[in-house]
């Protein structure tokens, strides 16, 4: 199945060029950066905590986003664009035990970084002014790499076991996964000149599932990645 997006992919952008090519009154290129607010929690995986109710989930922390991309006006208030992004956040988080661990202190610092090709339809919605709001969607695919170590007093006596005593249970491999991802969103945009258009973008994405390696005990850490993200950028005609 991701074959078959990432073949999509490749085929649309290239229609798109092709389509520039003749009309290029059409075609511009963007930028955006703007903040990224991870939407789940991460847990532990695995036949031994991921299995334990007492074991706490932790937040995936907030952090960043950038894309750069082309698109093309179609006419009629519709636009495509194909879009390479990188989102990236990162954690410390601290929690509680439960039940059998209840007043056990866990640490779980991390990052998530997902790197993403969509294509992205667009619908301008026309107000009379330089102002114009839109509503958008978008399908591709997500390379999401994800890593992670645990500390706290829960697992003090873990620590040397992964070679390094260093307050942290550091024996979970990085992990790289390529997943499925889609997006919706709603913004506005402004022209500041006759070929440079300000906008700013809230959307929501999914990346699919991120996880690390697991240790000799089976656990590892996973996550459903999800992130609300808030963009400003320009777009040029060229």
């Amino acid at each position: 199945m991701i074959q078959i997006v990432k073949s999509s992919l490749f085929t649309s952008l290239l229609i798109l060029g092709a389509s520039t090519g003749a009309q290029a009154e059409g075609l511009y290129g963007l930028g955006a950066l703007g903040a990224s607010i991870q939407n789940n929690d991460s847990a532990a995986y695995g036949d031994n905590l991921g299995v334990d109710p007492d074991f706490p989930a932790f937040d995936s922390g907030d952090g960043g986003v950038g894309i750069v991309g082309l698109g093309y006006d179609l006419g009629n208030q519709v636009r495509v664009e194909g879009r390479l992004g990188l989102h990236r956040s990162t954690f410390t988080d601290t929690q509680f035990g439960t039940g059998a661990r209840a007043g056990e202190e866990y640490i779980l610092d991390g990052e998530i970084k997902s790197r993403t090709l969509t294509v992205e339809a667009f619908y301008d919605i026309e107000t009379g002014s330089s102002i114009k709001p839109y509503v958008k969607a978008g399908l591709g695919v997500a390379r999401n790499a994800y890593s992670a170590r645990l500390g706290g007093e829960g697992v003090a006596g873990f620590d040397a076991f992964d070679g390094v005593q260093d307050g942290y249970y550091d024996a979970y491999a990085d992990e790289e996964t390529t997943e499925m991802s889609w997006n919706i969103g709603v913004g506005a945009s402004m022209a500041v000149s006759d070929t440079t258009t300000l906008f700013g973008e809230y959307q929501y994405v999914t990346f699919g599932d991120g996880n690390t390696g697991q240790d000799s005990f089976t656990d590892g850490f996973a996550v459903d990645a999800a992130a609300h993200e808030v963009m400003v950028g320009l777009r040029v005609s060229f």
